[in-house]
């Protein structure tokens, strides 16, 4: 997103020789390098599809700029979107990619980023950063034997602590970025200035030494921000007729002529002193004789042989004038980092160092906005919640691939001993294609919500037929593969509907994929078609408790609640019997099969009805409904400020004894001043989301409790509290790590009217001092709320505390802690002591300036949170688990037994998969187990220790793990560690050899896993 001309800065960049930065390096009379950095930055999707970006510009580009590296070896050329890059090479002649492979082998061609796309940094799981990375990585190393070692980070909307972590983890030397708060590169010092402002300039620190992780202090990589964002070379100065205007002239020869004039024998001194000057100044930044100057800026080079004739004209005119003491050369970025590192002796002694800190939120300086308010008041932390259904659905959608991968790698190792004619090729293009989607995702107009309507529409086609391919051929497949005994049971589906036409004496087989690496023991629900009758059997066919619950917020449906439990990365089966109205099997097959043993006498299902719960106003100073379990309870009261809602008002911690803890929450609405996909820009402090002639229920049964509030105006919330689970028959107890009970649950429903906005708040007794945390996927920021700069304004101080909570936030005091844990990214603040909030969805009637669209988000989608109060030591050491679970729900698929009959099923069918020697433990968890390649046998292997530092005693430890052991039902060969992108060796492992993980360390390998 770019739009330069658009953007009118109105301030000037005083340089100031102060603290250390005048003493670094007398500069004076010494010739400055000036690299021209050439480069395109293409879009994967955005104001046009990533087809017809392909089609209209990337592919001239391509052909454009390979021409003109042929045609001149002089020119040099950067390129980071491998999504586009492969597609092009694959439809080049065997002569040009011969000659393609020349250009890379001279470094004319030079890869940087490498990833399928350029991710967001806000809103993508890291493990979506780490497959589109892979991608990308691994077509480089196939095809050109190419690892990059540069990051190249130029448009995502605020630099992220994990982007710095995950490159290092990928080898990576250097790392350029660019959108940062403006304030914090360029002084602000027109009328009035902005105290502080500008202290990278003042300072020169565009470049320094990043630590990201405070977990690991090891992990480092050298850090360029552009100080004058990825477009061409360009000067901004004053319209001498109205001073509050700027005026730009630049170098972008694609651009425009009107501001990029064309070079000729009568402008070109005029041009090279313009240039010149643009170097001087940007010179003056930094602490060495070198200048980084992108040359491109979207789409550009379509027309290579204008942008490069035009500056070939300066470059040589300007070379030749040793009066301008300026070397001006086109280059790659390897070339201007190795050029730094040799004129500071490769020491980064004089760069500064900035520890375990990121970027958010970025703010856009736009000259209306310092005009009007005197400040930058353009906070973008409402894209951290644009259209959640398309949040939700990418993550839903990378959770399904996760299970695609899983069973593919298992199954191409496990050989059953026949089924020579199952075919993996078509599960291998089917998983191949639902990456190449879940990459192009990761983009940063995808996920984040800030691309075109039509555009918009284009990625959820992409993704409904990636999930498609996946669901209805991969997933069911592949169980069927790993569960057959005698023959492969072919009829399985992930199509539920299938229990629609659920009829007496029908037998179910619904059998569950675990992607984790845990033993998992949770509730489920599947949907029913009534409220019939059924009986539920577990994998050994004994009979266990069910509940048939009626839920008004999905319109008065009915759903089966059960316990599963499921393997570490396996499969369980189990079975539902529809009976009779009198709760009676009367299947003569079934029947016939339980004579045999008592024990499969089922337990009849109990059917809970949806109680209304009516206002009455004699018993209000009391709570009118609390659902809980042994470890807590919720209550709710009707809240005469707001219409006599029904609204949870205290929290009962049994395990402690403390009794009604404040801990209310409620919807609460935004409404929008000038707000966009991007910005987050409020009139002002909130106000209670008011309901329209409200309606509450009450559902009580032995698995679950619901309590459901309904607004009337498409927004409603369901609160689940569920009892204990059970292993292997056995209750849980308060010693147990992970259970059900642990958490109650809040499924969201909501939609937006105009320029309004919804959140969901969180009101406690905790004291935390404008303290609170988000993540970003893999690691907890600490945030504190404040007022940054001179911006004093009611929307700027709301929406700048926002920051993007990817799946955990929470606040916390000696006391209790209060965690949110969700499925999907969405903005998170604490306004105020005691407080949390979600922003759940957003609308807005404002016409964005660059993609000409209002934010007009007419969905409603569910958006469930998962929270877990109380003890804060407790809390710690059961958050990032429950985390995950929540994150990748068991994956059922389906089948009818009926014709076959139960006990011929049985015989022909395993009903569990277990291919793990055991679950790991708790802080260890599998993050990745991929057939990468159809034909190979090597798998990448990832693991991750999830606990950080201090936050557990007894799991923030280093574990040790054995692949041998951990994989023993397999043989496993060939043990390599890897880069995390696996496309660099790190060390060749012993067979035998024990892996030990530190807090936070994530280790990859290679390995070769085949059949016993």
């Amino acid at each position: 997103m770019k739009f330069i001309k658009l953007i009118l800065f109105v301030f000037l960049i005083i340089i100031v020789s102060s603290s250390n930065a005048s003493k670094i390096k007398n500069k004076d009379n010494e010739v400055i390098n000036a690299f021209l950095i050439p480069h395109s930055h293409c879009d994967v999707g955005w104001v046009e599809t990533y087809d017809q970006y392909y089609t209209e510009n990337v592919s001239v580009i391509l052909d454009s700029v390979v021409h003109a590296l042929i045609n001149d070896p002089t020119k040099k050329f950067n390129w980071a979107e491998i999504i586009y890059f492969e597609r092009w090479w694959n439809e080049q002649s065997s002569i040009i990619q011969a000659k393609v492979r020349d250009l890379v082998d001279r470094k004319q061609l030079y890869f940087i980023g490498g990833g399928w796309a350029q991710n967001d940094e806000a809103t993508i799981h890291y493990e979506a950063v780490i497959n589109q990375m892979t991608l990308g990585h691994q077509f480089l190393l196939s095809e050109f034997g190419v690892v990059p070692e540069i990051g190249w980070q130029i448009d995502p909307f605020g630099p992220s602590t994990l982007t710095a972590t995950l490159f290092s983890l990928m080898g990576f030397k250097y790392h350029v970025i660019n959108r940062i708060d403006e304030r914090i590169k360029y002084v602000f010092n027109t009328t009035p200035d902005i105290p502080g402002s500008g202290y990278m300039s003042t300072e020169r620190e565009f470049e320094f030494v990043w630590f990201p992780s405070p977990n690991n202090q090891d992990l480092s990589i050298f850090t360029h921000i552009l100080d004058h964002h990825y477009s061409s070379p360009y000067l901004i100065y004053p319209n001498a007729s109205n001073p509050n205007i700027s005026l730009s002239t630049g170098f972008d020869f694609e651009g425009g002529a009107d501001n990029n004039p064309s070079i000729n024998e009568t402008n070109i001194n005029e041009r090279a002193c313009i240039l010149v000057e643009i170097i001087q100044q940007r010179a003056a930044l930094y602490r060495h004789n070198n200048v980084l100057l992108p040359f491109g800026n979207d789409f550009r080079y379509q027309n290579a042989t204008l942008e490069f004739s035009n500056m070939d004209k300066l470059i040589e005119y300007i070379n030749a004038n040793s009066s301008f003491g300026v070397n001006l050369q086109y280059g790659t970025l390897n070339e201007y980092f190795e050029e730094v590192f040799k004129e500071t002796d490769n020491s980064t002694k004089i760069f500064p160092e900035l520890v375990a800190t990121d970027y958010f939120v970025y703010t856009m300086c736009l000259s209306v906005d310092y005009q009007n308010f005197n400040t930058c008041a353009n906070w973008w932390s409402g894209y951290y919640t644009s259209y959640p259904l398309l949040k939700g659905t990418v993550r839903e959608s990378d959770s399904i691939l996760r299970v695609g991968e899983m069973l593919y790698a298992l199954a191409s190792a496990y050989d059953i001993g026949f089924g020579s004619d199952f075919d993996f090729n078509i599960g291998f293009y089917a998983l191949d294609f639902h990456r190449n989607v879940s990459g192009i995702l990761t983009h940063h107009d995808a996920t984040t919500g800030t691309a075109k309507a039509y555009v918009r529409e284009n990625y959820f086609e992409m993704l409904y037929e990636a999930e498609s391919l996946t669901m209805n051929y991969n997933v069911p497949h592949f169980v069927g593969y790993l569960l057959a005994n005698q023959t492969i049971n072919r009829d399985y589906t992930t199509n539920a509907s299938l229990m629609a036409g659920a009829q007496v004496d029908d037998i179910f087989g619904i059998s569950f994929t675990n992607s984790l690496g845990w033993d998992r023991s949770e509730f489920i629900s599947i949907e029913m078609p009534s409220n019939m009758n059924v009986a539920v059997y577990d994998s050994n066919f004994n009979p266990i408790v069910s509940q048939v619950v009626q839920r008004q917020d999905k319109g008065g449906k009915w759903y089966l609640f059960y316990q599963v439990e499921t393997p570490a990365l396996g499969i369980s089966t189990y079975f539902v019997v529809v009976l009779d109205i009198d709760g009676q099997i009367t299947n003569p097959d079934l029947l016939s099969f339980i004579s045999t043993n008592e024990k499969f006498t089922p337990i009849v299902s109990e059917t809970t009805f949806s109680q209304s719960i009516d206002y009455d106003d004699s018993i209000s100073s009391k709570p009118v409904v609390s659902i809980g379990n042994l470890l807590y309870n919720l209550n709710f009261n009707f809240d005469a400020n707001n219409n006599n809602l029904l609204t949870l008002k205290s929290y009962d911690d049994l395990l402690r004894g403390q009794m009604a803890i404040p801990l209310s929450q409620q919807f609460i609405e935004y409404t929008s001043m000038s707000d966009d996909a991007y910005k987050f820009r409020p009139t002002g402090l909130p106000i209670s989301l008011t309901p329209i002639n409200p309606q509450f229920y009450l559902t009580s049964g032995p698995i679950v409790q619901l309590v459901t509030i309904i607004y009337n105006n498409n927004c409603s919330q369901t609160f689940f509290v569920y009892n204990s689970t059970t292993t292997n028959g056995h209750s849980s107890t308060n010693n147990s790590l992970i259970s059900e009970n642990q958490f109650f649950e809040i499924d969201n429903i909501v939609a937006s009217g105009w320029d309004k906005e919804i959140a969901i708040r969180f009101t406690s007794s905790i004291q935390n001092s404008n303290k609170f945390y988000t993540n970003n996927g893999l690691e907890v920021m600490k945030r504190e709320y404040q007022i940054r700069w001179n911006d004093t304004l009611p929307w700027s101080e709301i929406a700048g505390n926002f920051f993007p909570v990817v799946n955990t936030g929470y606040i916390v005091d000696e006391y209790n802690q209060l965690t949110l844990l969700t499925k999907q990214t969405v903005a998170g603040s604490s306004q105020g002591e005691g407080l949390f909030e979600l922003l759940l969805i957003r609308r807005s009637n404002y016409t964005q300036w660059s993609v000409h669209e209002p934010m007009n988000d007419t969905s409603n989608p569910t958006i469930k949170v998962r929270v877990l109060f109380g003890d804060p030591n407790r809390i710690e050491q059961i958050r990032t688990p429950h985390s995950l679970l929540f994150e990748n729900p068991l994956l059922p698929v389906f089948t009818q037994i009926n014709e076959i009959g139960i006990e011929k099923w049985l015989s022909l069918y395993n009903t569990v998969f277990k291919p793990l020697k055991a679950s790991l433990p708790y802080n260890l968890h599998l993050l990745t187990m991929t057939k990468q390649w159809m034909d190979s046998s090597v798998n990448i292997f990832r693991a991750i220790n999830i606990y950080e530092l201090g936050q557990s005693n007894d799991f923030s430890q280093p574990v040790n793990l054995s692949l041998q052991e951990l994989l023993g039902n397999f043989n496993v060969s060939n043990i390599v560690e890897t880069s995390l992108s696996a496309n660099n060796v790190i060390s060749s492992e012993k067979s035998n050899s024990i892996i030990t993980l530190n807090p936070l360390q994530l280790k990859t390998y290679l390995l070769n896993l085949n059949s016993k």
